[in-house]
């Protein structure tokens, strides 16, 4: 059943906008290669993150607890480094400007 002009404008004007904002996931998409939105590989890297601060933290209250002070709070601050990257990265919408793309965003 062939779609009419005006829905054929619509699916158009969605493709352009699906290429522009993610175009790993539009050239997956053309050549039948599994790739993950950004959203989907961005969620990973965060995950990621926060697992390191909160390893960080775990290390940091260890070396607290033995008594070595200059080695916690290093760990604290590698800590508060890590949540606070990982939390941006977690809240952050659409594509990412191709100067800022990380490895996360290459495809497969």
């Amino acid at each position: 059943m062939p779609l009419r002009p005006e829905e054929q404008a619509c699916l158009d004007v969605l493709a352009a906008q699906t290429r522009a904002a993610d175009p790993s996931f539009a050239l997956g998409l053309s050549n039948a290669v599994a790739c993950p939105p950004l959203e989907y590989r961005r969620r990973a890297a965060a995950r990621l993150g926060f697992a390191v601060a909160s390893a960080a933290v775990v290390l940091a209250i260890f070396l607290l607890l033995v008594g070595w002070l200059g080695g916690g709070l290093v760990a604290l601050f590698a800590a508060g480094g890590a949540g606070f990257a990982a939390g941006r990265c977690a809240q952050r919408h659409g594509a990412a400007p191709a100067g800022q793309r990380g490895p996360h965003d290459i495809p497969a």
